[in-house]
């Protein structure tokens, strides 16, 4: 009997259904009692006058018993209970029978789609283990919010004659954050060991909390509500998943509650209660899933480097010496040869029920090879077989032989080349995995830049609007200035993870033209602050990418700019080498001092005075130009003159060396 494709995919689902112990009782309870409280709790969030509720804890809670339960059986109970139990929650909060029942029943298709979407593309063991996961994951809990969206609205329009496409996207935001927030307890993958150590772990906690706090307090009004993400980057590229997972969490019901208390950059006075919650949510949405997609695409990596690790161990073990036999032997006067020593190897290697006196092939080659002085190669019953033998200084009638099995030769040559193809599989996955990383890379710029390119275009429209007063225009400044910071922030977090390319692939890059356009582009922002800007000597051509030769000057002259006081002076000096490029861009800032300097390129590193004087920055621009240098095959290095300032030195390879154009003319 032959079995399809699906009948063997259903037989491998049910064994793994079977293989795994049931949900006990406990957890039911705990869970429906969980899902019941949190309903009730996101019914008193409610803001008065509602239909809605500002956070539905409930929907993650839900979505995290369904994936827990194992059988179809035990998810269709969970389904009933979660309509009870989020009907009965609302009941209980004093809203109307029908209504009650019609948001249970939304609540309980809402965890069908997700996990149902889940079981379809990963089968019951769907986890976050790599960025195609992730991805998915984020479908299907969009997915699972339109469908709550859609269903609840269309019951308050129903029953309360609500707005149906407020109340969906109200409602649509806060059940996908609580998703992205409390559902990956259920799909986190297997352990896997990770270099942080829990001291980092705390300092970086420390510092994601310190981040909050300075955000979203009442008493702060910037509309900072970037700074999370980098921070929460280190988390999501350093610790486990399982860490990464609960400080989203942690950290989104902060930031939720700090904003609900007043504070925070979405608590603008021209605002009411309800939407500032629904901004907040909106960003808890994609601070949750950002978090989730860069956790899994780190895992995926992790997990790659150790199977990769653990086949190259595997290789290096496989190839092993071939075992020698050593005997010693003894010539009588009529020539007879006998062996009076031996080892393991070599007993195993001569004929079966030789003693003492040795006669046959082996010991004919032994008497050839001793006579001759080079080995002799022999085929016996033992295998084919490579005999040396050299007499014994001051032992006359006594020789050595040495016993090697070609065979043992010819095994491991062969399993020299396998390893070798295995290598080379290697390579190739590493390739290809370069290539996933890069293809993530493109993904989450296209993702990023495109939200953040509709926010600037839409901020000029309404620049341009005579419908808006000043104070409102002055609104759409922040927003737009903000809007261009976290596009550069996103710009530089790109540029770190990205791929290092080889130096012989580089193209060739016009430095002075470069140049030229970083001080045309600056020239105004010097104007302003009354700063000679100024280009002296000649560059030429750099073994370069063009677009990383800009973002390095960029991020240089911008610095120098930015740290140059009113009236000061920014010189960019080049010149060309034998077989480099030399640029120097010189100020006359406070310059920096030698701790300073020690830490300029690390990166998120900013020095204790830009900090205390609240001078804008990432910590970011340094390190992105010592990365860009070095995957350039050049170099960079500051220092501070004597005479006050800072220079900053990077030195790139020509396109082609003095020496190589004077052989080739």
């Amino acid at each position: 009997m032959t079995l399809s494709p699906a009948d063997v995919a259903l037989a491998d689902e049910q064994d793994t259904e079977r293989s795994r112990a049931a949900f006990p009782w406990w957890g039911w309870l705990l869970g429906v009692l969980l899902i019941f409280g949190a309903s009730v709790l996101g019914v008193r969030l409610a803001p008065p006058g509602s239909q809605v509720a500002i956070w539905w804890p409930a929907a993650g809670l839900s979505v995290l018993l369904v994936l827990l339960v194992r059988g179809r059986r035990e998810r269709a109970a969970a389904l009933a209970a979660i309509f009870v139990a989020t009907a009965l929650a609302n009941a209980a909060a004093g809203r109307p029978v029908l209504v009650s029942s019609a948001f249970g029943l939304a609540n309980a298709v809402e965890a069908l789609v997700v996990v149902a979407i889940l079981l379809r593309v990963g089968g019951p063991g769907f986890r976050l283990r790599d960025l195609d996961s992730a991805l998915r994951f984020a479908g299907a809990v969009l997915a699972g919010a339109v469908a709550i969206g859609v269903l609840a609205a269309a019951a308050v329009v129903v029953f309360e004659g609500g707005s149906f496409f407020t109340t969906a996207a109200f409602v649509a935001a806060s059940h996908a954050a609580a998703v992205f927030m409390i559902a990956p307890f259920g799909l986190l993958p297997p352990r896997i060991p990770v270099r942080a150590t829990v001291v980092e772990m705390v300092v970086q906690g420390v510092a994601l909390a310190a981040v909050i706090v300075v955000v979203f307090h009442p008493a702060v009004g910037l509309p900072l509500a970037f700074l999370p993400y980098p921070v929460l980057s280190w988390a999501a590229f350093r610790f486990p998943i399982r860490v990464a997972v609960t400080e989203t969490l942690l950290a989104s019901m902060a930031m939720l509650a700090l904003t609900i208390a007043g504070g925070g950059p979405f608590n603008h006075s021209t605002l009411d209660f309800t939407q500032r919650a629904a901004l907040g949510e909106t960003f808890l949405v994609t601070f949750a899933g950002f978090a989730i997609v860069l956790a899994a695409a780190q895992y995926e990596l992790r997990a790659t480097t150790r199977q990769l690790l653990a086949t190259s161990r595997l290789l290096s073990g496989s190839l092993v010496e071939a075992s020698v036999g050593l005997l010693i032997g003894e010539r009588s006067r009529v020539g007879e040869l006998r062996v009076i020593w031996r080892n393991p190897t070599a007993a195993a290697l001569l004929p079966q029920g030789s003693g003492r006196r040795w006669e046959g092939e082996l010991a004919d080659a032994a008497r050839s090879a001793l006579t001759d002085g080079a080995a002799i190669t022999v085929t016996c019953e033992s295998g084919t077989l490579t005999v040396a033998a050299n007499g014994i200084p001051d032992e006359p009638d006594r020789f050595a032989v040495q016993l090697v099995d070609v065979t043992d030769t010819l095994r491991m040559q062969a399993a020299t080349l396998a390893a070798e193809a295995e290598q080379e599989a290697a390579r190739t996955t590493r390739m290809d995995l370069e290539r996933q990383r890069e293809d993530f890379v493109a993904t989450t710029s296209h993702e990023l830049r495109t939200p953040i390119t509709s926010i600037v275009g839409f901020c000029e429209l309404l620049a341009e609007s005579d419908a808006l007063g000043d104070q409102e225009k002055a609104w759409v400044e922040v927003i737009d200035r903000n809007a261009v910071r976290l596009s550069s922030l996103v710009e530089d977090l790109l540029t770190l993870g990205a791929v290092a390319r080889p130096v012989g692939a580089l193209a060739e890059a016009d430095v002075d033209a470069q140049i030229h356009d970083v001080v045309s582009a600056s020239s105004v922002i010097a104007a302003k602050k009354r700063i000679d800007l100024s280009t002296q000597g000649h560059a030429g051509t750099a073994r370069a990418e063009p677009a990383d030769v800009g973002r390095i000057l960029t991020n240089l002259v911008a610095n120098a700019v930015k740290f140059t006081p009113d009236g000061g002076r920014v010189t960019v000096t080049s010149s060309a080498g034998e077989a480099t490029i030399t640029v120097v861009v010189a100020d006359t800032g406070p310059g920096m001092s030698e701790e300073i300097r020690a830490h300029a390129f690390d990166r998120f590193y900013r020095a204790p005075g830009m900090q205390r004087d609240a001078v804008p920055g990432t910590g970011l621009g340094l390190a992105i130009v010592a990365e860009l240098v070095e995957r350039n095959g050049g170099s960079v290095r500051l220092d501070s003159p004597p005479i006050g300032g800072t220079r900053a030195t990077i030195e790139l390879p020509t396109s082609m060396p003095a020496a190589r154009q004077a052989s080739a003319t």
